[in-house]
């Protein structure tokens, strides 16, 4: 048999498994693409609580652009989600700080310093309503001379992004950088 017609077997036996491009949802629809994935080796504990927090210090990308770091947070929850985890099973924490912390500005404070909207906050307001909590670094804020003011709403303020860090540790939360 032909190499050409062995490749194209294959590639049409293999495809099927997963979708040709990642989709959204169920739990953010505006970021956070993920895939379905029915052919795992290794199943999802059932009734397993997904206790994570993420440190976010980048904002990769242009500043007209969404927070990448943001998203991969978003595509924790929906690919749980597309895998059958309940969103009641997902207790998800973000602690900003860095250049990260520019995304959870609101748009008065995003524009004074790009000239534009913030592009990241639809996606930080989506990613609240479905439960995650968003601590900023404080020592960030004063380094940057912003405001616990000068953030979006469902932001709050810590001490620092290192005292958040173990302070949610040790209250069970796994660390994700």
């Amino acid at each position: 048999m032909n190499r050409g017609i062995i490749f194209a077997l294959l590639t049409t036996i293999a495809v099927p498994t997963y979708a040709a491009e990642p989709t959204t949802g169920p739990y953010v629809d505006n970021g956070g693409p993920a895939f379905a994935v029915e052919d795992r080796d290794v199943p999802l504990r059932e009734g397993f609580k997904y206790r994570v927090v993420f440190e976010a210090t980048e904002y990769p990308g242009e500043v007209t652009s969404v927070n990448r770091e943001l998203t991969v947070v978003a595509r924790f929850l929906n690919m749980h989600g597309k895998n059958g985890v309940p969103l009641e099973d997902m207790d998800i924490a973000v602690v900003l700080h860095g250049k990260t912390l520019m995304a959870a500005l609101n748009d008065d404070a995003y524009a004074k310093l790009n000239d534009t909207k913030n592009p990241s906050l639809d996606l930080l307001n989506s990613l609240a309503d479905a439960g995650v909590k968003f601590y900023a670094c404080g020592q960030s804020l004063g380094f940057r001379g912003w405001s616990k003011d000068d953030l979006a709403e469902p932001v709050q303020v810590g001490l620092s992004a290192m005292t958040m860090l173990v302070t949610l540790q040790a209250d069970g939360y796994s660390f994700l950088p």
